[in-house]
């Protein structure tokens, strides 16, 4: 093995040249108008706690309106990602944006905050195979389906994933980091991962004993910026909900006893195999490639396939099951995957090819793989899921009659767009299609979107009370999202608001959370 051969081999820091730090701009802009665009696009919703969780909650944080779910009575979710994501949708306010403009601004202050997992890719990569490896590691990280997927989507994993692979590259960058600072730094991102979602905390943990090992120091300057990290919940919780840290002990003790949902066979209960089955499901016949890749590259860090697999092992004893959750490894084993595929590239061709070619292919072949992917493996239903209920929106938003809109039924309120994504000027009602007060209610309103939770549940009918249905649009694994219009005027207040409904078994505190 010639001298370079060894370099990458221990993957040695080596200063990056300008071409380089060039080519590492080019994959954050890209990266950041790539994700711009298919949020744009191809808008959805896979997970009701994107819209409700989030950005109803930073909707409602900037405008004082809003449905509050039960998690923010209590104050089970702390206000960490709505807050984020709040200056996006206040700048887009101040341009004059409406609900859709709102919304992309929070999408952006989300597809920002995703940027922070390339750099630590294309530089592991780097140290390890060079001009190819750095192209091909960071490729996955700016283009990879995933990545581009989850960065339109705010939610605890994906904030959580932005702060754990950073934290992974100072701790771990070809091996234990033995710099304090580094250390201190690491710890101080690891505690942020967990406070943004606490299940990140064992990763956490896995990864301080693979770094720290026999040296005090280095436990003591992980834990000291762990501690710091996980503590901005402190005063953040005791702000918004009276309590320090209100968020993780109303967590566990609803959420850790999945208290409500076995009684019902909810969404997410699942069999074990389901992770493994999803990941072959999603890779499809890229899976081969890049489980072989992927060993190979593990040979050099160890540890983010340790991460990957401990998260996996944990998810499966866990009741309630979602792709997402996964998501935290992610990008740590298709780091993996480029490692290995640089290694098998410069082994056939490095000499022969040149460097810039070798790095330009690579990057093209994980954006096509990338794209082929996610339009046609399993992964694909994810891209519609929500959709229709953004269009039926957008369409009511749009005509200049609408004086009144209803969710119908009202307990349907969670699959709804939420006041986030209705025009301000239009009011926001729960109603029923029949019963005694349906015809009364119905003058409150003279738009309503009908829709269910799967496609095979009945839709109600509007008809006989004078509605006519305008338009129907998919939902994917969802009910249609059914637009329905009636002529005439709306009478304010003659059905009641839409309001989140508030499960039995849920103890409501005593006073109101702010």
């Amino acid at each position: 093995m010639d001298q370079t051969g060894m370099r990458r081999a221990a993957g040695e820091a080596t200063p990056l040249p300008p071409a380089m730090k060039l080519l590492l701009a080019g994959l954050i802009a890209s990266s950041f108008a790539v994700k711009l665009f298919v949020a744009w696009r191809f808008p959805n919703s896979s997970y009701p706690d994107v819209t409700m969780q989030y950005l109803e909650q930073a909707h409602r944080m900037l405008t004082g309106q809003g449905l509050v779910p039960w998690e923010y009575v209590v104050g089970a979710r702390s206000w960490l990602t709505a807050g984020l994501i709040a200056p996006g949708m206040k700048l887009a306010a101040l341009l004059g944006g409406g609900p859709d403009l709102r919304i992309m601004g929070a999408i952006a202050m989300c597809s920002l905050f995703s940027l922070t997992l390339i750099a630590p890719c294309f530089l592991w990569g780097w140290r390890f195979g060079g001009a190819v490896g750095a192209a091909l590691c960071g490729a996955f990280a700016a283009y990879w389906f995933e990545t581009v997927y989850y960065a339109g989507h705010p939610l605890q994993d994906s904030f959580g994933t932005y702060c754990l692979v950073p934290a992974l590259y100072l701790a771990y960058p070809n091996g234990p980091a033995t710099n304090l600072r580094r250390l201190f730094a690491a710890g101080l991102l690891f505690g942020l991962a967990t406070a943004f979602r606490m299940q990140l905390g064992p990763l956490a943990a896995l990864s301080a004993f693979w770094v720290g090992r026999l040296h005090p120091a280095r436990y003591l300057a992980l834990g000291l910026g762990g501690v710091i990290g996980l503590g901005v919940l402190g005063p953040l919780d005791f702000a918004t909900f009276g309590v320090p840290f209100n968020s993780i002990l109303q967590y566990v003790k609803y959420v850790g006893s999945s208290i409500g949902e076995t009684e019902t066979g909810n969404w997410g209960y699942v069999p074990w195999y389901n992770y493994p089955g999803w990941l072959v499901a999603f890779y499809s016949g890229a899976f081969p490639l890049l489980l072989l890749t992927g060993l190979i590259g593990a040979r050099r860090l160890p540890l983010l396939l340790a991460v990957f697999l401990f998260n996996v092992a944990l998810l499966m004893v866990v009741e309630m099951k979602s792709p997402r959750y996964m998501y935290p490894g992610i990008p740590l084993v298709l780091t993996l995957s480029g490692i290995g595929m640089a290694e098998l590239t410069l082994r056939l061709w490095e000499g022969r090819v040149r460097t810039a070619w070798l790095a330009a292919g690579g990057i093209v072949f994980v954006a096509v793989m990338s794209g082929l992917l996610g339009a046609f493996s399993h992964f694909a239903p994810h891209w519609l899921v929500g959709r229709g209920t953004m269009l039926a929106t957008r369409q009511v938003n749009a005509a200049p009659d609408a004086c009144g809109l209803a969710i119908v039924p009202g307990s349907a309120w969670w699959l709804s767009g939420g006041y986030v994504s209705t025009a301000p000027r239009i009011p926001l009602y729960g109603a029923q299609a029949t019963g005694a007060q349906a015809e009364a209610q119905s003058a409150a309103f003279n738009y309503a979107i009908t829709t269910a939770d799967a496609p095979s549940d009945p839709l109600p009918d509007l008809a006989p009370l004078g509605f006519a249905r305008l338009a129907c649009y998919g939902n994917g694994t969802r009910g249609d999202a059914c637009v329905w219009h009636r002529p005439g005027a709306c009478t304010p207040g003659a059905a009641p608001p839409l309001t989140a409904s508030l499960p039995d078994w849920l103890e409501k505190p005593a006073a109101p959370s702010r």
